[in-house]
């Protein structure tokens, strides 16, 4: 699949009902756009290019099968919750708390949005008839950063998912990615490197993780009964982040 020839989307959920916490990615025909806006439809779909039926969308939000209950534990939050994931990129758990609310607001968004794609569901993806894939954005960036970025500066509390972003930018993972992918755009890894905002950077990683997902390249890390989070090529992962993910499947007998 061209990645150049098909449209694709990405969503950082955010459930604030005052502030403009929901950030949009998309690329169509060559071109690309990101915005930051509402939770509501009205106002999202403003920052969508029209009459676009994107081949794969991406939402930043635990997506989980229909009907399954709140207090469902899932193994992909578990997988990336143990060991040295736990303090780069651990998931928050979507069983209670801020998480629940998080499940809560993507699930909306899931519903908003599907109406936008037709193209054939995913293997590893919750809805059956279309292709909308979980990112998760902190564990997209914190795979692909070696060892030694996290040891070589302290994290700033509340700003794990900015600093991250500024080393992949620094060390071209970006560029690295695209390559890996197959997908030519330029000016797409200038709009990404030179981004500001949290929540367009958040869309950015959920429009690339769509793009992993359409390339057919992306690491899948979940189950059937609970959902699936989609991360960047398993080639581009540092090393650290292949073996503690080996690690935990063995320690859970997977």
């Amino acid at each position: 699949m061209d990645l150049r020839d098909i449209d694709l989307l990405g969503i950082d959920v955010g459930f604030s009902k005052s502030r403009p916490t929901t950030g949009i990615a998309w690329s169509s025909a060559g071109t690309f756009g990101a915005g930051k806006t509402h939770t509501d439809w009205e106002r999202r779909q403003r920052h969508l290019p029209s009459s676009t039926n994107f081949s794969v969308i991406a939402i930043d939000g635990p997506l989980v099968p229909e009907g399954s209950p709140d207090l469902l534990i899932r193994t992909c939050e578990h997988l990336l919750a143990r060991g040295t994931f736990q303090k780069r990129c651990k998931p928050g758990s979507s069983h209670f708390g801020t998480g629940l609310q998080l499940k809560r607001a993507a699930r909306e968004t899931a519903k908003q949005i599907m109406h936008l794609t037709s193209a054939p569901a995913f293997v590893n993806a919750v809805f059956r008839d279309v292709a909308i894939v979980e990112a998760f954005p902190n564990a997209f960036l914190g795979v692909l950063l070696p060892d030694q970025t996290f040891a070589i500066s302290q994290i700033v509390r509340g700003n794990k998912f900015d600093w991250m972003y500024e080393h992949a930018v620094k060390s071209d993972r970006f560029g690295e990615l695209l390559d890996v992918i197959g997908w030519d755009a330029p000016d797409l890894l200038k709009r990404i490197e030179t981004e500001r905002d949290h929540e367009k950077r958040a869309a950015y990683i959920c429009l690339l993780t769509a793009a992993c997902a359409a390339a057919g390249k992306a690491e899948v890390v979940g189950d059937i009964a609970t959902g699936w989070i989609w991360l960047p090529p398993a080639d581009l992962w540092a090393d650290w982040a292949s073996e503690a993910l080996a690690r935990n499947l063995r320690s859970i007998g997977v």
